[in-house]
């Protein structure tokens, strides 16, 4: 098994800035797969040998998800040993400790060689030294595969922090777009005639309605989110008029003078999010423990029946209306479009289905012999790399087809047909693969479409789901964040840790009802005084500077 680190890990936002770990997320496809957006198919390391002369042992940090546990020596592992002669040693967090974990880490420059961060783990520490440069390399010729992505893709200089780049960003391979969605028990609503809500406050209308008739439900279930934001916000602030960015609060809103960074807890529109969940603690809607609730405790409620919606990851949905059926044959978990914030306001966005900010690897400064370090990521963004970390071992996981593409075989697949939570998190599991594990170039829709269908758990509800995604005009693609300079990075640091500390004891008394609503008024005044105006100020800045250089 991968070495765990234990949980219970905690250190105080006074002395260091909370960063946002995001779990998987489901997709499908059914293109043919290509180099991202335009990556070389080959390397100068794979063309040439292995990539380390004598067996080298690597150190691997990143979180494990719930839904996919981690093991050592997996097949892919055992490869990458085979071709590289590197060992990968993953030494994973629980995804719910693991922004404590990695911020002492960091903290302390204590770092494996090689760690799961995200741009703000960039911007707030890439100046201490922690983590290794990496363009001296690319211009050496050391990442000709990573090059490739670089150059045809401009927006990977917003991955950048005071004019260098730290880490390899996780991109992804034909990735269909999702992100986070309205999930309802559609059975329900056609059982008891309601109407599929069509505005925010229809659907409290609803969830009330259904409260009604199930007492002992808990009709709108969420989860704990990791961060000083909680994950309601993360994926309900932007569709009620506001947001949170990537869980520091700063994010850019198109719907603001023509677009700009807003600092969304210093505005009147953050505090009518906390008015809305307020009214649906208020009236029962909202599950009394959703400040608390585990993931596993959340998957629970939804597959009992005892919930009937959440606002998260959409690809849930599929995964969980299997589990329900268990219990009620009937039960479908639903994705319903985007509702109305206002009269003719609907928004959400895509997840990340090509450069992301938010899983990305860096290498630590204080590595032994860096460059193999370097060589090795960027021999995994070649395709045969690709291939074997998403797929497993050709000719044992996996065959090409006629068109070169990578499709898994059925022998290898059937064995889990019943796999816990689904055939394809099981899968992975087993392989050692796919996004949730140590994969820079990802490949997350295909290989789970061909494990449904492969199984026969794929349905016309899956096209349903997919086709509601992709008619809904509400969703736009996400915007990457403007590079920072050092000095932007520092004071945003500084920032950050006033607010945090801050305003994370105050959500929930808004929600719970513990302070009135308009005493908001004053937190608000305070967060744009103690440095919310000022984020603003420099993210406008740097977008701006980098607009210039276009």
């Amino acid at each position: 098994m991968a070495r765990k680190w234990v949980k219970g890990v905690s250190l105080s936002l006074s002395t260091i800035i909370m960063a946002t770990a995001v779990a998987g997320c489901t997709g499908t496809a059914g293109k043919e797969a290509t180099a991202p957006q335009g990556g070389a198919t080959t390397g100068a390391a794979e063309a040439d040998g292995k990539i380390s002369a004598k067996e080298r042992e690597v150190t691997v940090t990143f979180p494990e998800h719930p839904n996919q546990p981690v093991k050592n020596m997996a097949p892919v592992q055992q490869e990458i040993l085979k071709l590289t002669n590197i060992k990968l040693k993953f030494e994973t967090v629980p995804n719910s400790n693991f922004n404590d974990k990695k911020k002492i880490l960091i903290a302390t420059n204590n770092l494996p060689d090689i760690i799961q961060v995200d741009m703000n783990d960039i911007n707030s520490f890439a100046s201490t030294g922690v983590f290794l440069p990496l363009l001296q390399y690319m211009n050496k010729g050391l990442m000709p595969n990573f090059k490739k992505v670089w150059d045809q893709n401009p927006d990977m200089a917003k991955l950048t922090a005071d004019g260098d780049l730290y880490g390899f960003p996780a991109i992804g391979r034909n990735e269909q777009k999702n992100g986070f969605g309205p999930i309802i028990r559609v059975d329900l609503l056609k059982k008891h005639n309601l109407a599929t809500p069509k505005t925010f406050d229809e659907l409290l209308t609803v969830l009330a309605e259904l409260k009604k008739i199930y007492p002992d439900s808990s009709p709108f279930s969420a989860r704990k989110g990791s961060g000083p934001i909680h994950q309601l916000f993360k994926t309900m602030s932007y569709m009620l008029g506001s947001g949170v960015g990537n869980g520091n609060g700063i994010y850019y809103d198109k719907d603001v003078n023509g677009g700009q960074y807003v600092y969304g807890q210093g505005t009147p529109e953050f505090k009518n999010v906390l008015g809305y969940l307020n009214k649906a603690y208020t009236m029962g809607v909202l599950d009394k423990d959703y400040a608390v609730a585990t993931q596993q405790q959340w998957t629970e409620k939804l597959t009992s029946g005892k919930a009937f919606f959440f606002m998260d990851n959409s690809g849930f949905a599929l995964d969980y209306t299997k589990q329900l059926q268990k219990a009620i044959p009937e039960g479908q978990l639903q994705l319903i479009p985007i509702p109305e914030y206002k009269p003719g306001k609907a928004r959400a966005e895509f997840y990340a289905t090509t450069i992301t900010n938010d899983r990305i690897f860096a290498i630590s400064s204080k590595a032994k012999d860096p460059e193999t370090l370097v060589k090795l990521i960027d021999w995994m963004y070649s395709e045969k790399a690709s291939n074997l970390m998403n797929y497993g071992v050709e000719g044992v996981h996996h065959t090409l087809d006629a068109k070169g593409q990578p499709q898994l075989k059925s022998d290898y697949v059937m064995k889990f047909k019943d796999g816990q939570p689904t055939g394809f998190y099981a899968m992975y599991s087993d392989l050692g693969s796919g996004k949730l594990s140590f994969t820079p170039w990802f490949s997350n829709s295909e290989p789970q479409v061909q494990v449904e269908k492969l199984t026969g758990n794929w349905s016309d509800k899956h096209e349903e789901f997919w086709k509601i995604i992709e008619n809904d005009k509400a969703y736009h693609d996400p915007y990457l964040d403007p590079p920072l300079t050092k000095d932007e990075s520092s004071r945003v640091k500084e920032i950050l840790v006033t607010l945090n500390t801050m305003l994370e004891q105050e959500y929930d008394k808004f929600i719970m009802g513990v302070k009135k609503l308009d005493e908001y008024d004053a937190v608000m005044k305070k967060a744009r005084d103690s440095g919310g105006a000022e984020l603003e100020k420099i993210y406008n800045g740097a977008l701006a500077r980098l607009n210039q250089k276009k």
